[in-house]
Parts: structure tokens; C-alpha cells; sequence
């Protein structure tokens, strides 16, 4: 288990084994389990009393406990009934100076646990029974009945299958379970399942799950094996690889005219360059470009003049004009106010007998844009759903915040430990993917300061809109097996898993920005944290709606990833978003979804797509079709249908 290091104390220094200004805090786990005891330590060796806080509150739950040297000391036995989520430490010095939030550390409820999961081979041939061990414990004080425990197919219980898919299936191997506090079982399955190989080798992944069998929407947790590998019957097929390599088989690896030309020749020149910083644009406003010409070789003695001209989608000249004075050196080209579209920008050198002696293009696309944006995602990953107009918000200075509801702790925990994830290791995942989620949006140009997080369970945003409407009774998690967020970044620290604290929420961040546009899921995905994205968002705008916080002209922007879900759909009415982006823009939308190491990142940096057939809209232009990966609608009557889906 990593410690948890905290900041530097604030100290003056002392003599002896006081406490000093170089002196911190540390815990020996960053999350535990309730009834667990939480040791802590100096280091280098100092001497001081701690107390123990819940964080958001000023009263301390535990003080004056006495550290001394640089060895674990217990600091504190979290009572059975403690408070899920973050806890924070202080510390006071023998001098009785106060130090604040030394260090922190979560608190979670997990009560029963797949200890052990595993299959009986890693490599199966088709027709091939699995015949998997699980074995479960009650790690609670408190006895458990009614357990179901399953073994079937990888599987995110949160997450619908597609209209054309197949039903899932589980091998149950018991649904009346009862255990003691401690009392462990043990299940072997024969013939759980039966792999089924096509015409190559494949990986295949299986889940075992802990239910009460009489709320089957209760999991007690969820476990994941390692992947196994799956051949056809006497055939010698290509090799696969697991998620986390780069290339999928060795077919993928790349040779030279994968990633050797990235740009077309029309886009590339020695002579003329671009700065490519900005080329997304608003309507009803001049757009302004900036190219240099340099003294290359190529260029003829004698007069040469620098000419700009627009084209639009099939290569028509549709504006010319031409720059007076010198041709070396940088130039700018102001145009007049365009509708929206995309467009592409030459600059073309022409010599003494007009003939073109070189060239460069720049596409450019122009939308229109709001005055502001909040946009609001389930998951760390969601926001490339809508790289382009982050992107496009970010060159013109449009103020654009993004919320994120989930620590996405679920999606990948197991791939990236290579293990199961308990509470633990899944919110130190979750932490991860906020890292992704930063890094992701700098390349786009959002600072840290206008990204948040309020640490919602991923997987769990149906349950607190449907079950658990009331903070004085949260969820309880499966996987971070906590009631309130527990992570350091939470925007509401110990945000309680409940509907009325987490609509609050959002009504704050929509009340604090004011945002003209707001984007969030659609209300149908079969993904149950993507739709209850917009339930509580919607919930949020209709609350401000109504005591006169919000104006009736706010946008509202949906985008459709997983397509809709098979239960009752929403009432709105939507009109498709017609969007254009601009080449640069895509590149670095595509650049950016690489950050998401977790959610297969490396795969995507493996099959890049060329700058042709980078997607910019959903209609052709001269470079060929492109299909928007991810459509977007406008909800036209957001501020109607209240209490549809409660």
C-alpha cells in the first residue's frame, strides 16, 4: 500500500523532537475500511498531539493523540458507525502552535468482499468449459444474509446492453447465502461457462458479484478476473494482446505510411507557415490570420506577390486579396465577418508571370458561439464528446468551465492494477483519471482552475437519483464503498451520494458561472451515470428556472455516445447541432484523447487517424465524407416535462 504523504508543516523550528518546518505527516494506508485502525507517523522524527476531523466540519472527532518519533503510532480506531468519505488531521506543536489539514485519508464502508477470484486456465481452446474459485467474506461486524453470488461475463451492471446485443448470461452459484462477521466460503463452479472462439484468438474476461439476492440493485462488490485467452479448435491464429499494449495484434504495427505523412502536401510548405493557434471562429466577427513567408531557395528574383484567398467546401475561390510590401517576413489577413462553415485559407506567393511559386493552406471553420459554456460529464473521458467547442471556446477567450460528477473509479480499475479493485485501490484510480482528465484538457487550453470534480460513485448516479433523494441517508457505493466523496480534489468535500445534495451542487456551479450555453449527456443513454448526468443537470436548471436564477433563453446541449436505452425516453424535443471544426482543431482534439491512458489511450495514439479523415462535421467537403463521432442535439423545451423521469 503507497502512504500518504502530507505537506510540509508550518512550524517554526524547535529544539529536541519538536515538530520543525521540514517535518510532515504521514499515514500508513490512504483509505480504510471501518472498524480499522488508522497509524500515523512523523517524518523525519518530530513530536506533537493530532486531532482527528471530518472534513467540512470545525469539531474534532478525536484529539490530543500523541505522536513521537518517526514510527507508526495509532492515531485513531474508526468507530463501526463512523462517516464514510475524507478525514483530515491536525496537528498541534509542543509550543501549541495549530497546523490545519496536515494530512488527510478516506474512510469506507465496504461490508462483504470477493477475496479470491480465479479461473482454472489462462489459455482455453473453443468448446472449453471454465471452471472458476471464488471465495467471498463477510469483513463487516454484523452478520449478512440473502448473499447471490454470480459468475458471468465482464460486466459494468450499470451500463445497458445495446438493442442488437445479446442477452447476458451469469452462472449463479448461490442465492441465499448467509455469513457471520469474518466467516469465509468457498465455491468452486464446473462448466460456469463455456468459451466459444471465432476465426482468431481472442481475450475474454469474466466477473464474479456479490448481490442481495432480495434488492438485486444492491452489490456488496465486484470482482474481476485476469483475462484468459481463447482459440479456435486446431487453428493457429494471430496472437492477441491485452488492453494495455499498444498495438492489438502484431498486424497493427504501423510501417511508414502510417505516421510519416500526417499533413497533405497542400498543407505543407517550406516557404509559407501558419501560426495555427487559432482557426475556430464566431460568427459576426473578423477572422484574423497570421502567416510568415521565409527566404527560401525556391523563390525567383524579381517582384513576388503575396495573395490570400478563401475557398469553401469544394475548392471555390469564394475571397482574394492581396498584401502590399515585401513578401519575406510575417504577414497578417483580416477578412470580413463569415457565416458559419468551414473553409480553407491559401496563401499563395505569385512571381512576375502570375504564375504560383508556393503555397500553403490553413482550413479554418466558423460557428456560432455563445458567451459562455459549463459543461457537466459523468466521466473522466466524457469532455472528448466535445473537444472542438472547448477548443474553439479557449481561442476566442470564451469563459468555459467543466464539471465532472464521477471519479470514473469503475471504468478500468482492474486493467490498470492487473487486480480486482477494493476501495482503495479504486479511489486512487479515480485519481488517475482526474490526472487524465487535467492533462487532457490543458492540450486544449483549459487551466486547472476552471476543472472540478465532486467525486460521485462511478456507476451509482441512478441509484442516488432514484433510491436515495435525502443527505441524511446517502448511497453506499460499490466500489469506493463510501456514502460521501473521499476524494482530496472533491469540489464539496464529503459530498454526501444523495439527490438533493448533488442537484445542489449543480445549481451552485450554474448559479456561480451563469453559463449562456450548457452541455451535458443525453437524457436516454443506456450508460445510467450519462442520462442521470442530464436528470440532475435539467433538475438543477428548472430549480434556478423558478426562483428566478436562470433565464429561459439558456441553451441546452446534449451529446448522444451509447446510444439510447431501453427504458421510458424522454419527452423532450431536440434539433441536431450543426458544428464545423476546423483541421487544427481536430488535430488536437484527437491529440487529447490520448491522455486517457485508462481508457485504452495507447490504442487510439496506435491507430491515428490522418489529417483527411479527421472528422469535422457530419457532411462531405473536399477532402471526403466525415462522420461526427458523437452526435449533439439541442433540448428546445428543457424548461417543460418537469418530474418525467422521478
Amino acid at each position: 500500500m503507497k502512504k500518504f504523504t502530507a505537506l510540509l508543516l508550518g512550524f517554526v523550528v524547535m529544539t529536541g523532537r519538536s515538530v520543525s518546518a521540514q517535518t510532515a505527516l504521514a499515514t500508513d494506508q490512504t483509505n480504510y475500511n471501518v472498524g480499522a485502525s488508522v497509524l500515523a507517523r512523523f517524518d523525519p522524527a518530530g513530536a506533537g498531539t493530532a486531532a482527528v476531523r471530518y472534513a467540512g466540519e470545525s469539531v474534532a472527532l478525536e484529539t490530543g493523540v500523541p505522536l513521537h518519533g518517526d514510527a507508526y503510532e495509532l492515531l485513531w480506531k474508526i468507530p463501526w458507525t463512523a462517516k464514510t468519505g475524507r478525514y483530515e488531521i491536525d496537528v498541534t506543536s509542543n509550543d501549541g502552535v495549530v497546523k490545519k489539514d496536515v494530512a488527510s485519508f478516506a474512510v469506507h464502508r465496504q461490508l462483504a468482499k470477493v477475496v479470491a477470484f480465479d479461473l482454472d486456465k489462462t489459455f482455453y481452446t473453443s468448446g472449453d468449459a471454465v471452471n472458476p474459485r471464488i471465495i467471498v467474506q463477510n469483513i463487516s461486524n454484523q452478520p449478512l444474509k440473502n448473499l447471490q453470488v454470480e459468475f458471468e461475463a465482464y460486466t459494468y451492471p450499470w451500463i445497458a446492453p445495446a438493442a442488437d446485443e445479446k442477452p447476458g448470461w451469469k452462472t449463479i452459484a448461490t442465492d441465499s447465502l448467509s455469513l457471520a462477521p469474518g466467516e469465509t466460503r468457498e465455491f468452486h463452479l464446473d462448466k460456469a461457462a463455456v468459451v466459444r472462439a471465432e476465426t482468431k484468438q481472442a481475450n475474454i474476461y469474466y466477473s464474479a458479484v456479490i448481490r442481495d439476492s432480495k434488492e438485486p440493485d444492491h452489490i456488496y462488490d465486484l470482482a474481476f478476473a485476469l483475462p484468459a485467452i481463447t482459440a479456435p479448435l486446431k487453428q493457429q491464429a494471430a496472437k492477441a494482446y491485452p488492453v494495455l499494449y499498444l498495438y492489438p495484434d502484431l498486424e497493427n504495427v504501423p510501417t511508414s505510411q502510417h505516421y510519416r505523412r500526417f499533413y497533405p502536401p497542400a498543407y505543407v510548405s517550406d516557404t509559407i507557415s501558419f501560426n495555427m493557434k487559432h482557426t475556430m471562429f464566431p460568427t459576426g466577427q473578423a477572422p484574423s490570420f497570421s502567416f510568415e513567408v521565409h527566404p527560401t531557395a525556391n523563390l525567383p528574383e524579381g517582384h513576388v506577390k503575396v495573395e490570400v484567398r478563401v475557398l469553401d467546401r469544394s475548392g471555390k475561390i469564394i475571397r482574394r486579396q492581396t498584401i502590399d510590401g515585401p513578401a519575406v517576413g510575417v504577414h497578417k489577413a483580416t477578412l470580413a465577418p463569415m457565416e458559419a462553415g468551414l473553409f480553407t485559407l491559401e496563401a499563395v506567393l505569385v512571381g512576375d508571370n502570375a504564375t504560383p511559386v508556393a503555397k500553403n493552406s490553413l482550413d479554418f471553420a466558423v460557428n456560432d458561439l455563445p458567451k459562455s459554456i459549463l459543461i457537466f460529464c459523468a466521466h473522466e473521458d466524457d469532455d472528448t464528446a466535445q473537444p472542438e467547442i472547448i477548443r474553439a471556446a479557449v481561442e476566442n477567450n470564451i469563459p468555459i468551465h467543466v464539471v465532472y460528477f464521477t471519479g470514473g473509479d469503475a471504468g478500468g480499475c482492474d486493467r490498470y492494477y492487473m487486480h480486482s479493485c477494493d476501495p482503495s485501490r479504486a479511489m486512487d484510480f479515480g485519481e488517475v483519471r482526474m490526472a487524465e482528465a487535467r492533462a487532457s484538457l490543458a492540450h486544449l487550453g483549459v487551466p486547472d482552475k476552471d476543472v472540478f470534480f465532486l467525486g460521485l460513485p462511478d456507476g451509482g448516479m441512478e441509484q442516488i437519483w432514484s433510491n436515495y433523494p435525502d443527505s441524511a441517508k446517502p448511497y453506499l457505493s460499490v466500489l469506493l464503498a463510501s456514502e460521501h466523496s473521499p476524494y482530496t480534489a472533491s469540489a464539496v468535500p464529503n459530498l454526501p451520494y444523495a439527490r438533493d445534495a448533488v442537484v445542489k451542487a449543480a445549481e451552485d456551479f450554474i448559479e456561480r458561472y451563469n453559463p449562456e450555453l450548457i452541455i451535458t449527456g443525453h437524457p436516454d443513454e443506456r450508460h445510467v451515470d450519462h442520462r442521470t448526468n442530464n436528470w440532475v443537470v435539467v433538475k438543477a436548471m428548472q430549480n434556478l428556472l423558478a426562483q428566478g436564477q436562470l433565464s429561459a433563453d439558456t441553451q441546452l446541449i446534449v451529446d448522444q455516445v451509447y446510444g439510447p436505452a431501453p427504458e421510458k425516453h424522454a419527452p423532450y424535443t431536440y434539433q441536431k447541432l450543426q458544428f464545423y471544426v476546423s483541421g487544427e482543431a481536430a488535430t488536437l482534439s484527437q491529440e487529447a484523447s490520448w491522455y486517457y491512458q485508462t481508457q485504452d489511450g495507447n490504442h487510439q495514439q496506435a491507430e491515428i487517424v490522418t489529417y483527411e479523415k479527421l472528422p469535422r462535421d457530419a457532411s462531405p467537403n473536399h477532402f471526403g465524407e466525415y462522420h461526427w463521432p458523437y452526435p449533439h442535439y439541442r433540448i428546445l423545451d428543457w424548461q417543460k416535462h418537469s418530474g418525467w423521469n422521478e
